[in-house]
């Protein structure tokens, strides 16, 4: 399995200055088909990963990796643009327009995401000179009924589109360009409601890729089965935790409870502010 080998590789390389031309090499390798089978599983951050670890920022650039290939196989020649700040992550230029694109990723032990996480008026800043702005999660992750992200976007012209749409697009390949698509959130009245979104974006997909809603519904469904594999294994990570947990002595536990709540880190950053004020005062 795909996913098992970049799971590994990238808790292998994430500390390494190469880390991020490792990685792009590694799926330059991939096929077509690997790529289309990644699109669904990469939107999931694997459980093992600790939170904003080097290892979860590298599976960030996993995403817009595979997602730079994508849009390169659908005639958008892209690139991930490697540093971090004030733009989106991927840019890429077709004959009659350009994009700017974000892909996210999730993990599934997460509570309930707002709209901060889509950055929808931050992309459509990083747009700047480019005719369109995308951002890419995974189908399930976006808010199912109302939502302010739907009126951000059709207010501002960013496309939301899933892993599953973008796989289906790359398997059925558009014949026309796809302006159509991204102008899909542009053409619709601002509203929240999700469904009318989601229905707008179905209907510009199976139109352009010539296909049926019961072909793309296929894809959905795939999608749902790799969600609940991945989930079931990350159950059994965090229940080999708690075995892990119960198997400690009081004194490690307590360890590492002190370094989970980085009370000794609290600890030193009150005595430098306690540093700074008297030499405030002595100043």
């Amino acid at each position: 399995m795909t996913r098992s080998r970049i799971v590994a590789l990238i808790e292998e390389i994430s500390k390494s200055d190469n880390a991020f031309d490792t990685l792009e090499k590694a799926v330059g390798e991939f096929s077509n088909f690997e790529v289309g089978a990644e699109l669904l599983h990469c939107g999931i951050i694997p459980e093992r990963y600790r939170h904003d670890s080097s290892e979860e920022k590298l599976w960030a650039k996993y995403c817009d990796i595979l997602l730079s290939r994508a849009f390169n196989s659908l005639d958008i020649p892209s690139d991930v643009i490697r540093v971090r700040g004030d733009s989106a992550d991927i840019r890429g230029k077709a004959v009659e327009y350009s994009i700017v694109a974000d892909a996210k990723a999730f993990r599934l032990s997460r509570t309930a995401k707002n709209q901060k996480d889509f950055k929808i008026t931050a992309l459509d800043d990083w747009r700047r000179g480019d005719t369109y702005a995308c951002l890419v999660a995974p189908a399930y992750q976006y808010p199912s009924h109302t939502s302010q992200i739907y009126a951000q976007a059709e207010e501002k012209n960013v496309t939301l589109l899933s892993y599953v749409h973008v796989r289906f697009l790359t398997d059925h390949m558009p014949k026309e360009s796809l302006s159509r698509l991204w102008n899909t959130a542009g053409d619709l009245p601002p509203s929240k409601n999700a469904r009318r979104y989601w229905e707008a974006i179905d209907d510009n997909v199976v139109s352009l890729t010539n296909t049926s809603f019961e072909e793309l519904r296929q894809y959905k469904r795939l999608a749902i089965d790799t969600m609940s594999e991945i989930g079931k294994e990350g159950i059994v990570y965090w229940e080999s935790v708690k075995r892990d947990y119960h198997r400690l002595s009081k004194e490690k536990a307590i360890l590492r409870l002190i370094e989970a709540e980085k009370i000794d880190q609290k600890i030193q950053v009150i005595r430098k502010s306690i540093d700074k004020v008297s030499e405030y005062l002595d100043g």
